[in-house]
């Protein structure tokens, strides 16, 4: 048998396998802590099965990006019952909205006049809203329709036609506190 001397490009590309396969371990050998950065990195080439476990928390999520879909609901606590006073006076004061009363009041108007009519909250109520309503409203006109200075009633002014007709007040009462 006789052996033969390897050829130039033989050596070469076997120098050059053994460098790219051994370059690698190489570089991740001898680079320095932290000399890899962002600028270094791939975009997409980090993916969620390479991160350590609990590596992002709550400090490197950009704000506003998590949706709904993005919280597990059964890890988050149980929210707290209002203890406190202002919770507690703005509870109260939330309960009296499931009390509205409405009152009303029907008035007749005579032909081509200007009438008024009232109609007033229980004591200890406020009127937080009201209006008016004419029987034909081709027979009337609303003036005007508002609560009184004292806050305990409401107003309506309307104007007839030709013809007699009537119309009601209607006034919407809670019961309310004076809060400082």
């Amino acid at each position: 048998m006789v052996l033969r001397r390897p050829s130039y490009a033989s050596v070469t590309s076997t120098l050059a396998l053994f460098l790219a396969l051994g370059g690698g371990a190489y570089a991740a050998a001898t680079l320095p802590a932290n000399s890899v950065g962002a600028k270094q990195i791939k975009k997409g080439a980090v993916e969620r099965a390479k991160l350590k476990s609990n590596a992002v928390d709550g400090s490197k999520v950009l704000n506003n990006s998590l949706t709904g879909d993005d919280v597990k609901e059964s890890d988050l606590g149980k929210v707290p019952a209002a203890t406190t006073a202002d919770n507690a006076s703005h509870a109260a004061a939330a309960a009296a909205l499931d009390k509205l009363t409405y009152r009303s009041v029907t008035v007749a108007a005579l032909p081509t006049s200007d009438t008024f009519g009232t109609v007033g909250c229980d004591a200890g109520q406020h009127v937080v809203g009201g209006g008016v309503h004419g029987d034909d409203p081709s027979l009337l006109l609303t003036d005007d329709s508002y609560p009184d200075a004292g806050g305990t009633a409401w107003s309506a002014h309307v104007a007839t036609g030709s013809s007699p007709t009537s119309f009601t007040v209607v006034a919407i009462c809670a019961s309310a506190a004076t809060t400082g």
